[in-house]
């Protein structure tokens, strides 16, 4: 089993998880996350718009995909096709390899618990 960590900007995610559902991904979590990276923020304007300001982190979403062996590939592709427009600083992929997983409800462990 192996754990798929996608950090992207929060704007690319419903593009993400509507290609997911379409292969088949039944499960999934994610969450809003602030990060920087190397690339330069943007200069944002503040309440009025009479003065701006260049924010400290970006606001991203991460996303979570816990999955089997054979199936990484296809979903690294499907995020990669949804949130990627080329440009650098789009975000990350993190692959994992997961030991164990136990639905909570019924108590099952490994394949069987995703």
């Amino acid at each position: 089993m192996k754990k798929i960590e996608a950090v992207m900007p929060h704007a690319r995610l419903e593009l993400v998880f509507l290609a997911l559902k379409d292969m088949g991904v039944g499960g999934l979590t994610y969450y809003e996350s602030k990060g920087r990276g190397q690339n330069l923020r943007p200069l944002l304007h503040s309440g009025r718009g009479t003065s701006t300001y260049t924010p400290e982190f970006n606001l991203n979403a991460t996303l979570i995909v816990v999955t089997r062996d054979s199936a990484v590939e296809n979903i690294l592709n499907t995020i990669l096709e949804n949130s990627s427009t080329g440009l650098k600083g789009e975000g990350k992929i993190f692959v994992y390899d997961l030991d164990d997983a136990i639905d909570i409800g019924s108590r099952s462990r490994g394949e069987a618990a995703i």
